[in-house]
């Protein structure tokens, strides 16, 4: 069982999975919310709030695209040598960020403009945990409207 220590959890709310983040941060799954534990400051995603959820695993494409743009900077620097080390670092930088930005998870929410932005440490893991606790929520919320269908007629 994860440790609940510091996550300023509500009576009988229980916690599924709690696991690290590549910052050095900290993510629970509970069974109402998903809670993003930093430095300064803790998120609470409730699940009734999240539109969804998307992982963005390595980008090879781009990847691919960088390293062509590496080797042609290379090879430009014979004519132009101001140019081909620009466009050499530039795809080396554009390496590095697609490196630094594998397995980033985003929980898109309805009030939100921004997606939560996660880059956890073990995805398979928190996926695992994630997705029936939000499933669960759903389904729950969908008898409750169900049940509030069909009592409405009678009171029309």
């Amino acid at each position: 069982m994860p440790s609940r220590t510091g996550l300023d959890l509500e009576t009988g709310e229980r916690l599924h999975y709690r696991g690290g983040l590549r910052s050095g941060d900290e993510i629970a799954v509970t069974d109402r919310r998903v809670l993003v534990r930093g430095a300064d400051e803790t998120t609470s995603v409730p699940y009734t709030n999240v539109s969804e959820i998307s992982n963005e695993s390595f980008d090879w494409f781009l990847t691919i695209l960088s390293l062509a743009l590496v080797g042609f900077g290379l090879y430009s620097i014979g004519e132009n040598a101001f140019i081909g080390i620009g466009m050499t670092l530039f795809g080396l930088w554009s390496v590095y960020r697609t490196y630094r930005h594998r397995d980033r998870v985003r929980i898109h929410t309805h009030s939100q403009a921004k997606p939560v932005e996660v880059f956890p440490e073990e995805v398979e893991a928190l996926y695992d945990e994630l997705e029936p606790a939000i499933e669960a929520v759903r389904a729950e919320q969908e008898r409750a409207e169900r049940a509030d269908d069909e009592r409405s007629p009678d009171e029309a």
